[in-house]
């Protein structure tokens, strides 16, 4: 094998710069880093990365010994973990110890020899006995052993608060004989589960019996359960294996009445009417885990000492509904997008739940204006959704207001992402909706460009700059300049950057972050709406160089250049990101674990996205609060948001599945926060947010088209302004540029 003295040889640089160059650091220019690279691939060269890992000292490697790696609850333990870390480009070792003391003795000794970083167990051991010291940063999760080393940290879940829990539920459910199929009592999380449960039912006077086993046993015990002279009414098991157990011994004795199954689970999407599952998030463990181990050693990070961390329990997967007295409809009036696709979808479960019937009317965004509008004066729907940027100008004359002291209404506030603006929900400080499909403006970029360490020495030699995600649209602009063919020949990409001003309210959408981001009001004193002041005009020059490295198409929704994107035609886009999800839909995307997002340029990015309440004409209330309690529900919201839409429940960030497969989200509700859509001022009351976007949304389509010139564009848009909202506040001292 060719060594890197061989290939310094051949490409006739020192051994230096070729150590440099394939460990990815140090001082060398675009053009070395080429030569280097491809002479190394030529001679079949490979590193040896365990080696490289041990001449630096620890190695990047975390060891996870965990009982069974068949075990859902460690699977998405070790999950968790490995999302996180690998983004830091942090290998894992895996080993099973099959719950014996012996194998983990072997495991331990392993894991050390590798030099780890860390190490994560789920321990066998009731006991430390010199096996596990303080010179490894040690994370025992799930399980406590006694005496951990110093610098160690447990992490666990509040079990004897999940074994109360379900008992209170199962006596609620009007069960008394009660059988617990549980894991080894010998182990501190399964004995607290155990007292939990046991202390609930004595005190109700209900009998329990309890079937201990391991988990070789379970299934046995499964038959013990169901083949038992006594007739149990419910199942307390331990995990979802048991409870599969139980599901399959009950196949070979049907006559046998199934008792009600409660579950102590991990984490999961979809309902199982079988089992009543109360969930522990085992991947939102190994997530918080990861994250402790990356920041140990960081500039802000505590001084290290024995922690013990408790976890939230994610509780009961939400159960249905009542049924309704009678049977009912209602109809819902929606825009069509990927959220009203994926409620479409399990409207089925809603009627079968309620036997309430719901007609959903999905329409374009155009139409949906329109309608919207005629529902101020009549409307046949029960519920509507309109944008958010319609809700000063129609939500008090479309809907009727919440009761904010109803326990409904409490319960759907609780549900809801606190970082919302009330924008989405009020009208002069009345409660009128619910926000729906809310999203933000993000900007997506491809990460694999960002870090590739060519490109970023390409980038330095350019612009005597380090490439970094573009924190203002000066920054970006030079940016999507580099990642531009026409501009940069050795681009990997034809485009920088995406423009959409297709339509004059998806020109103003993607202009106006340039314009907030000036720190400019278009209001003057007076109140007035101005829009000749030289920031509008700085702006749309901002905007204009961003058009030149895009491409030469004007689309007419943000769904098509979001395609382009996610095919690896363009280096960065900005868009709502509840267009996001496409990016991972499309069949032809070429980007998939290469996107990246932060907040926009400029942090303004616009709010966007719509909200839901019930029509001021419709007489079913109580029907149209089930279905928004349905829609709002924790299981509804994640499946929808699994499925492509997103409905802000608070729940969706603590579901790593879906960060897994929609990594943004997590980002998202950091963007809300500065996010912003509407302007107002008290002097002028004729102001109406969506008339102004699409009038200024027309002038910038008219100037990025090459239609019109940018000074005779803004003064027949201020003209429209003055006309719409100035004359009630006169506009004799107007500023001019």
């Amino acid at each position: 094998m060719p060594t890197i003295k061989d290939i310094a040889a051949k490409a006739g640089v020192s051994h230096g710069t070729v150590s440099n160059v394939l460990n990815k650091r140090g001082n060398v220019s675009a053009e070395k880093i080429q030569l280097v690279e491809r002479i190394a691939k030529e001679m079949g060269y490979k590193m040896n990365v365990q080696a490289q890992q041990l001449r630096a000292g620890t190695a990047r490697r975390v060891c996870v010994i965990v009982p069974k790696i068949s075990l859902k609850c460690y699977n998405d333990l070790y999950n968790g973990l490995e999302q996180y870390l690998r983004e830091y480009d942090i290998s894992i070792e895996l080993i099973s110890t099959n719950n014996l003391e012996c194998d983990e003795e072997k495991a331990v000794k392993k894991a050390l020899s590798l030099n780890p970083m860390a190490v994560v167990v789920v321990s066998s051991l009731l006991k430390n006995r010199g096996l596990y010291t303080s010179d490894t940063r040690f994370f025992f999760a799930e399980r406590k052993v006694k005496g951990m080393p110093d610098a160690s940290v447990y992490v666990s879940f509040g079990f004897e608060q999940a074994g109360r829990d379900i008992a209170v539920k199962c006596i609620e459910d009007g069960h008394q004989n009660v059988a617990l199929l549980c894991e080894n009592s010998i182990y501190s999380n399964n004995k607290s589960f155990i007292n939990g449960v046991v202390d609930v039912l004595e005190d109700d006077n209900c009998s329990c019996k309890i079937f201990p086993s391991d988990d070789s046993m379970w299934f046995n015990k499964a038959f013990d359960i169901l083949g038992s002279k006594e007739d149990f009414d419910a199942v307390i098991a331990m995990s979802q294996e048991d409870a599969d157990y139980l599901r399959v011994a009950h196949q070979y004795n049907p006559d046998k009445k199934m008792p009600v199954i409660y579950a102590l689970t991990s984490k999961s999407i979809g309902m199982d009417p079988a089992v009543c599952r109360y969930e522990l998030n085992y991947k939102l463990m190994g997530r918080n885990i990861a994250e402790q181990i990356v920041n140990v050693g960081g500039e802000e990070a505590e001084p290290v000492q024995k922690q013990q961390i408790i976890m939230e329990n994610d509780g009961f997967y939400d159960n249905p509904l009542p049924a309704a007295g009678k049977k009912d409809s209602i109809c819902f009036l929606t825009i069509q997008n990927l959220t009203s696709k994926a409620i479409g979808m399990l409207l089925p479960s809603f009627t079968r739940e309620t036997g309430i019937k719901v007609n959903m009317i999905e329409v374009s965004y155009d139409e949906h204006y329109k309608m919207a509008q005629a529902c101020v004066q009549n409307s046949p729907y029960d519920l509507v959704r309109i944008d958010m940027a319609w809700m000063t100008e129609l939500g008090d004359k479309i809907y009727q207001p919440f009761d904010s002291s109803s326990s409904s209404v409490k319960w759907l506030r609780q549900q809801i992402l606190p970082s919302l603006s009330e924008n989405y929900s009020m009208v002069h400080g009345v409660k009128y909706a619910f926000p729906l499909d809310a999203c933000v403006q993000m900007l997506f970029y491809r990460k694999d460009l960002f870090e590739d360490e060519l490109i970023k020495r390409e980038f330095f030699e350019k612009y005597k700059r380090r490439l970094e995600i573009p924190k203002t649209f000066e920054e970006y602009n030079e940016v999507a300049r580099f990642f531009t063919r026409k501009e940069n020949p050795d681009s990997r990409t034809r485009y920088g950057a995406v423009t959409a001003y297709g339509r004059t309210f998806l020109a103003a959408c993607d202009f106006l972050p340039r314009f907030r981001e000036l720190k400019k009001d278009i209001f003057d004193a007076r109140g007035n709406v101005n829009i000749l002041i030289p920031e509008m005009k700085q702006a749309i020059r901002n905007y204009l160089d961003t058009c030149k490295y895009a491409g030469s198409d004007i689309y007419q929704w943000w769904g098509e250049p979001t395609r382009q994107f996610s095919e690896g035609n363009t280096a960065m886009h900005i868009v709502f990101s509840n267009y996001a999800s496409e990016m991972i839909h499309n069949p032809e995307s070429k980007v998939l674990g290469r996107i990246a997002c932060d907040t926009v340029p400029g942090g303004q990015p616009l709010s966007g996205g719509g909200s839901v309440g019930i029509s001021r004409f419709s007489k079913k209330y109580d029907a149209c609060m089930s279905f928004l309690k349905w829609l709002y529900r924790k299981d509804i919201a994640e499946t929808i948001t699994y499925l492509g839409g997103y409905v802000c429940n608070r729940q969706i960030s603590r579901n790593m599945d879906i960060l897994e497969r929609y990594p943004w989200l997590e980002n998202m509700e950091k963007s809300f926060e500065p996010g912003w859509r509407l302007y107002k001022h008290d002097r002028n009351p004729d102001f109406n947010e969506f008339l102004f976007e699409d009038i200024l949304g027309k002038a910038i389509r008219s100037i990025a088209s090459g239609i019109e010139e940018m000074d005779d564009a803004l003064e027949k848009a201020q003209e429209e302004c003055d006309r719409a909202f100035n004359e009630t506040s006169g506009n004799s001292n107007r500023a001019s540029i």
